[in-house]
């Protein structure tokens, strides 16, 4: 088993919260890989001990759920390639997307078992160039870099910061229920991601509308940790504090400018792995019962056409 060991003070909270047990990981990992060897279509995915145990911590530890998650993950793959196709970083919208920073995971966390920040910058998105789902595409780049890279991020899980200055009308009309299930269904059934909390900044106009279609797919639990801080930047601050901020945000750690040099060669750097990935999707037509379509997962037309942006 090749799996980095956790810092004491993470452990400590893994244990804790996520049900880690040390003794047990590598059994865990083991009784992953046995039930991946008899899924017939999943014969395309062979992934890392690293990977399997973000999914493990992601379920907290329940076996059970993290193959659920996993047989979700490598089928959304199959069946979103906006999301996740062509996802050569040396692409040229991935570049331009990179070069603007849509999403940036900061440099420290609060404490040594705090969860990680990241930042989603919305608004630099010009909407007759690019679409959402280019910044999205990216986001999850660079989300499963976190999941094999920052421990932080797999054990305490992460808060998000959703910078919306500048969006206008045509990027909130592309934010329909249809990309809005997608996303959601990324998040609550495929990736291993505990989100801790979402932190709202610089709404616009039209920002009502488009919020009610993302609190549609959201669970109760999810909503409670949604804050529209708006301009109100010292509210985000007392959840976020400034030692870990860019100076951007009222904060005291770096600028913009040096998360997006990182992580444009953070991402680069994968460039490999990034392009061995593309295969690794389930095999729908070996999948036991009935294979997996979208229209099956993503029927969400009809009841909220009348939900427009103005």
């Amino acid at each position: 088993m090749t799996v980095r060991p956790l810092s004491p003070a993470l452990l400590k909270k893994a244990q804790k919260e996520i049900n880690e047990n040390p003794k047990r990981v590598e059994s865990d990992i083991a009784a992953l890989k046995e039930w991946l060897s008899k899924q017939p279509h999943l014969h395309l995915v062979q992934p890392t001990d690293q990977w399997l145990l973000a999914f493990l911590r992601g379920s907290k530890f329940s076996l059970e759920r993290s193959k659920e998650k996993l047989d979700m993950y490598f089928t959304l793959k199959g069946l979103v390639p906006e999301f996740f196709g062509n996802r050569d970083p040396l692409e040229d919208r991935i570049q331009n997307m990179l070069r603007l920073g849509v999403f940036l995971p900061l440099k420290h966390c609060e404490g040594e078992d705090s969860c990680r920040t990241c930042i989603v910058r919305v608004g630099i998105l010009n909407p007759s160039q690019y679409h959402l789902a280019d910044m999205l595409k990216v986001a999850f780049m660079i989300t499963e870099i976190l999941m094999l890279e920052d421990d932080n991020f797999t054990v305490s899980g992460e808060q998000v910061i959703v910078d919306m200055k500048h969006v206008g009308v045509g990027t909130l009309s592309q934010w329909t229920p249809a990309l809005a299930k997608k996303v959601i269904s990324c998040f609550e059934k495929a990736l291993p991601v505990r989100m801790r909390s979402n932190h709202i900044l610089n709404t616009p106009t039209g920002f009502e509308a488009a919020y009610t279609i993302f609190k549609a797919f959201l669970g109760e639990k999810l909503k409670k940790r949604i804050y529209v801080h708006n301009q109100d930047f010292e509210a985000m601050h007392k959840i976020i504090p400034k030692s870990v901020l860019p100076v951007e945000y009222g904060g005291e750690d770096g600028s913009l400018q040096e998360l997006i040099d990182y992580w444009k060669v953070k991402v680069e750097n994968y460039r490999d792995w990034f392009i061995k990935e593309e295969k690794a999707i389930t095999d729908e037509s070996k999948r036991p019962g009935k294979p997996k379509t979208s229209s099956e997962l993503f029927g969400v037309e009809g009841s909220f056409r009348k939900l427009e942006v103005d």
